[in-house]
């Protein structure tokens, strides 16, 4: 470590000047057919600029469908960052952060932007999935969107990942529980309105980059998804028997709820049963995260005033812990129920000219189950 930097590493186990921050902008990877629109990063504020550009749905179904979901369910114009791949690129081979010609390439491009990053595809026709439930790509795609986020984490561009849970049998009972893993930067989006067994990511992502950070893209009082038609594979949802077991394997997926129009999504689960298991969860750390980088970055080389031990003195402790407290609740008050900023005195910062903070964040709750206690009372007497 021979350049003056800033690290941001993200501890697990701990639950069960003005920054001005982005709680979410998307990107999108996926299938199209145009030579000239593979591996060209793009940035639309519209369907329509895209449209204009060679999306158009004649040429690029696919791709289209995704765009078009992305824009209707954000209902206006919004910034979203474009790249096509090949259909014999797979899921995997597109996260590999060491492919300069998959995703890597519009991470770049966008310098930093993207927190939602959408990943789909529609294979080649010789293409073999596998025989389970899911397209034995989404599997080999998880260990690749890890690194990919961690080496993200590392540059000071936090994101998440959304993966197309393609159905490549809906009848299987080899079904893998993406809950299973253990990949909190990735979620599994499953259920779409084609009855081919792909995935309305864009959906996905629309719903997500519409609200803050902490809101959940489940959330009922948001309404419902825009969205009028949703399969699980070749089955409308109504008619799939396994939708309970689909969402508790751990994915985003649809669901209706009684006497309730329109479709909704189930609870936000990421690939993980640890702290990140929720995209909300994983959405506010990762703002905290741009935050933090941009507090400490304006200290970095700066002098501090230590004691007879070489420990920072106590008063240069209260201003770090300070100033990072002021930003996060500046920009973060009502997306987190508490902050703490913990900085241990005992670091010989003479010695090592190395200063360890830990930022613990204390998320939201969410109203996932209400359980009503329902009865009736005799009269009194």
């Amino acid at each position: 470590m021979s350049l003056p930097r800033v690290s941001v590493l993200y501890s697990n186990g701990n639950l069960l000047a003005d920054i001005s921050v982005i709680d979410g902008i998307a990107g999108i990877v996926g299938t199209v057919n145009t030579p000239g629109l593979i591996g060209v990063p793009k940035i639309y504020y519209s369907l329509a600029e895209a449209v204009t550009d060679g999306f158009t749905e004649a040429d690029e179904p696919f791709m289209y469908r995704q765009l078009k979901e992305f824009y209707d369910e954000v209902a206006g114009n919004q910034e979203v960052h474009v790249m096509g791949i090949a259909d014999t690129m797979s899921m995997a081979e597109a996260l590999d952060y060491l492919d300069a010609d998959g995703a890597m390439k519009l991470r770049n491009a966008a310098n930093g932007k993207i927190r939602l990053l959408g990943v789909c595809r529609k294979p080649d026709g010789g293409y073999d999935p596998g025989n389970g439930f899911f397209d034995s790509d989404v599997e080999a795609a998880s260990a690749k969107a890890k690194t990919f986020c961690q080496n993200a984490l590392t540059a000071l561009v936090p994101l998440r990942v959304l993966i197309e849970g393609r159905v490549t049998d809906d009848t299987s009972g080899d079904m893998l529980a993406p809950n299973t893993l253990d990949n909190g930067f990735m979620g599994v989006v499953v259920g779409g309105s084609a009855n081919d067994g792909s995935a309305s990511v864009g959906t996905a992502l629309g719903r997500a980059v519409k609200y803050a950070a902490h809101i959940k893209v489940g959330k009922v009082a948001n309404g419902p998804l825009s969205i009028a038609t949703i399969y699980i594979g070749t089955k409308l949802l109504k008619d799939y028997s396994g939708l309970e077991t689909l969402h508790d394997s751990g994915v985003i997926s649809f669901m209706q709820h009684p006497n309730k129009a329109g479709f909704y999504f189930g609870i936000d689960h990421m690939a993980s049963t640890d702290d990140y298991r929720l995209l909300a969860y994983g959405r506010v750390v990762d703002k905290t995260a741009i935050i933090a980088a941009a507090v400490y970055m304006e200290e970095l080389e700066d002098e501090v005033k230590v004691d007879a031990n070489g420990y920072i003195d106590e008063l240069e402790i209260e201003h770090l812990k300070g100033v990072l407290t002021q930003q996060v609740n500046k920009n973060m008050a009502d997306q987190i129920s508490g902050l703490q900023v913990l900085i241990d005195p005992k670091q010989d910062i003479t010695s090592t000219s190395k200063l360890t903070v830990k930022v613990r964040v204390q998320p939201l709750g969410y109203k996932s189950f209400i359980d009503v206690d329902l009865g009736l009372n005799a009269p009194s007497a």
